[in-house]
């Protein structure tokens, strides 16, 4: 049976808001409360056309984010990888050579971009194993949490798929979540291991910092410098001029060559059911659905 998306999540989220009910001893039923009230709050910031005040320390926050989006978002990377020729030649010319390859996301901290790479390896079926060592940059570190749960719920959904052999999983996945705010060039020297990637991800990150950050700017400067030739940078954000004039402002101060912008209008989570999330949808999904669609435009930079 196929990865579902909404599957992976459902126990990350069940662990988490059993957890919060027990430690703030409050009930199941009052945590949902919490997250429908931080998913309206959410929504509400994401479109008032300012810095989006998202309050990601609060663990309902970040349930919200999990439950609403995350799935939407796993799939929009996934669709990224599959539809862009060049970017998918590119994965497959490096599987091929090492049977492994190397990314980094910024800002990008519950770990959706792991989801939706691991539905890419299995849709793939190469016929063998490719480590994923994937490097996450978010300045939350309570997004650890969900970060290491979806990675380890990858792990039981290939050991029950494909058996104990690890050679016989479309994809091995490993890595590490770094606390960093990727808007502070001084954070650099202490991220050792970040430079020798293959895959460097950004996805709505621009949108959430809002404005055209220099510090982000600098930051991402310094990462391309030191980055790989031929390091693919994926740039996803929301559709509109703005995203896209400071998608070409980092690219300018870098030196990234950028490919031509695409958008993805009326995407759609595809043989995937809200369903899946078990319980919490059950209680829930009749009052607030999870996002099931998208809009975006996206861009692949090259370091050349």
């Amino acid at each position: 049976m196929p990865l579902s998306l909404f599957q992976l999540l459902g126990p990350v989220i069940d662990r988490e808001v059993n957890f919060i009910a027990s430690r703030q001893q409050i009930s199941v039923e009052e945590v949902y409360e919490l997250l429908i009230d931080e998913a309206e709050r959410n929504q509400s910031e994401w479109f008032s056309n300012t810095i989006p005040n998202l309050n990601y320390e609060s663990p309902c926050c970040r349930l919200a984010y999990l439950y609403i989006v995350a799935a939407a978002n796993a799939a929009i990377f996934q669709h990224v990888l599959e539809s862009d020729e060049a970017l998918r030649s590119y994965i497959l010319q490096v599987a091929e050579a090492r049977c492994a390859i190397r990314i980094c996301a910024f800002g990008a901290g519950p770990g959706t971009e792991l989801l939706g790479i691991a539905k890419f390896f299995e849709t793939l079926n190469l016929g063998y194993s490719v480590g994923v060592d994937f490097q996450l940059l978010d300045k939350v570190m309570e997004w650890q949490n969900s970060w290491y749960g979806i990675r380890d719920e990858i792990i039981n959904a290939f050991l029950s798929a494909y058996g104990n052999n690890r050679s016989n999983w479309p994809m091995i996945p490993s890595g590490n979540f770094v606390a960093c705010d990727v808007t502070e060039i001084d954070r650099l020297p202490n991220l050792g291991n970040v430079w020798n990637q293959d895959i460097y991800v950004m996805n709505f990150l621009l949108s959430e910092i809002f404005i055209n950050h220099p510090g982000l700017r600098a930051f991402l400067t310094e990462i391309v410098r030191f980055a790989p030739t031929g390091a693919r940078f994926i740039l996803i954000e929301r559709r509109g001029p703005m995203w896209q004039r400071n998608m070409k402002a980092i690219a300018a101060d870098s030196g990234l060559q950028l490919s031509d912008f695409i958008e993805s209008q009326r995407g759609f989570l595809e043989g995937e059911n809200p369903e899946d999330l078990g319980s919490i949808f059950e209680a829930i999904g009749e009052r607030k659905m999870p996002r099931l669609s998208w809009n975006i435009v996206y861009s692949i930079g090259v370091k050349i």
